[in-house]
Parts: C-alpha cells; sequence; structure tokens
C-alpha cells in the first residue's frame, strides 16, 4: 500500500496540471468577429481593439461569406459591427430616398443583418461603430435620417463636405462606462457621417447625444439582454479618437472575456 510520501509527488503533478490548464484557459485569446475592416494601411478596428492590451484574434465575417457565418460566430466571443457604407433605405421602409443615399452594398446589408441575429440568439456581446449603430437600430425596427444636412440642417456638425472629419462634443445621459471620469462628463469625438437615428427602435436606450440631439450612442433598455453598446462616432481613428478610445475598446471586451468563460 503507498505511503502518503509517495503520493506527493502525484498529487503536486495534478495540482500543477490543473493550475496550468486554469492559467491557459485565462490567457486563451479572445476570438473578435468584424463585421468590416478597413484596408491594412491605417485605422483598422482590430487595431484600435488591440490597444486595450488584451490577447485577441480577429476574424473578418466580409471574408468569409454568409454560408459560414453560422459556424463561424459560433467560435467567437463577441461582434464588432464597423463602419462604412450607407444601409439600403428599403429595410427601413424608404426606398424611395435611394437617390438622397451614398453608396451601397446590398451584399454586406444581408452579411450584417444575419450575423446580428445570430449573435443575439446566442447572447454575443456586441458593439457598434456608426453604421454598426444604425444597423442595430434598423434591425430592431427603427429608422434613419437619410441624409442629415438635408432633413435636420445640422450635416456640418458631423462632417465636412462630402468624406471630410470633424470632431464634436457628446454629452452622456447616463453613464457610458464604469470608469466614473466618463460618467457624465463631456467628450470630444471623432466623426464623419451623414446619416443618423431618427425613430429610435423600442428596445433600445440613448445613452448619448450631440448638440443637436442626435444620438451618439444606444444600449438596450432591458440590460437583461446582454452586451451591446453602439457609438456614432469612430474611436478607431487617431489622432482625433479622443479620450474615451481605449476605455470603450476595453469593456468590449471585457464582456468578451466574460462570454468566452462562460460558453
Amino acid at each position: 500500500m503507498p505511503t502518503c510520501a509517495s503520493t506527493r509527488p502525484f498529487v503536486l503533478f495534478v495540482f500543477m496540471l490543473m493550475s496550468s490548464l486554469t492559467l491557459s484557459a485565462q490567457q486563451a485569446p479572445l476570438n473578435i468577429a468584424i463585421s468590416w475592416e478597413r484596408s491594412p494601411q491605417s485605422h483598422q478596428y482590430g487595431r484600435w481593439l488591440q490597444q486595450a492590451g488584451q490577447q485577441i484574434r480577429i476574424v473578418v465575417l466580409y471574408e468569409l461569406g454568409l454560408d459560414r457565418l453560422a459556424a463561424t460566430l459560433d467560435s467567437c466571443d463577441a461582434l464588432l459591427l464597423t463602419g462604412g457604407h450607407d444601409i439600403y433605405p428599403a429595410w427601413y421602409g424608404q426606398e424611395a430616398d435611394t437617390a438622397r443615399c451614398g453608396t451601397f452594398n446590398l451584399y454586406r446589408d444581408s452579411l450584417e443583418m444575419q450575423a446580428l441575429d445570430l449573435a443575439l440568439e446566442r447572447h454575443i456581446p456586441v458593439m457598434g461603430i456608426c453604421r454598426g449603430m444604425q444597423l442595430i437600430n434598423v434591425h430592431q425596427g427603427g429608422t434613419l435620417y437619410i441624409d442629415l444636412p438635408e432633413d435636420t440642417g445640422s450635416g456640418s456638425l458631423h462632417r465636412v463636405g462630402e468624406e471630410g472629419w470633424t470632431q464634436h462634443l457628446i454629452y452622456p445621459g447616463i453613464p457610458l462606462l464604469a470608469q466614473e471620469d466618463f460618467s457624465r462628463k463631456a467628450q470630444l469625438v471623432a466623426s464623419n457621417h451623414h446619416q443618423g437615428i431618427n425613430k429610435l427602435a423600442e428596445p433600445l436606450l440613448v445613452m448619448a447625444r450631440t448638440a443637436d440631439s442626435l444620438p451618439e450612442a444606444i444600449s438596450w433598455k432591458n440590460p437583461d439582454q446582454g452586451f451591446l453598446l453602439a457609438v456614432q462616432w469612430h474611436p478607431e481613428w487617431t489622432p482625433l479618437a479622443g479620450e474615451m478610445a481605449v476605455p470603450l475598446a476595453s469593456a468590449f471586451l471585457k464582456a468578451a472575456a466574460t462570454y468566452q468563460q462562460r460558453r
């Protein structure tokens, strides 16, 4: 019969193995699905997320195709819906206004709508940026201003000319992030868009607005629905991104890490 002393090396080995497995699980990179990414030159969404200091793997859904969406999202810890093309207005009942829009990408519209469907079914954390925020609102039954300069007269606050970047203040109505510094303090952010939320979808809550009252950040009314945060500005667009850029990335990746541990 083995002595107590002879079992100690085995017990120590098992403890070290379990500790190693736990540490490996804690250090596993986060798999982040990004709906669409810019070219490698600059201002990529993935590079912005990496500033938060977490190990991440990026999966660009646009490069994979609709038939691989479900399987891909099954292995991901969060979904980022990014900026870019105007959403085709038939998605929110204004197809007659297509002439007042910019460029469309109907494939991208379908891909992102389906990706959001799947993410919400799986309770995957979701963040939206610019177009991504608009897409979330449309997906949930809201509408958009087709063209802010024409519809509200405040377009110059959000974009200079056809494609020029600008900065403006956003005013949180409720705390945007856990950090006290960002609770209700106005923040300078990077902006470049000519559309925005008109009718807010019923399940959503406006968290911040601009001086012209346009929604600039949204989340769920009911926090039990999971992590969803979307902003109209561009935290990835350095050097205009402002002080909230890294805290936003950190909050998103923290939600991804929590999801990874639970799935």
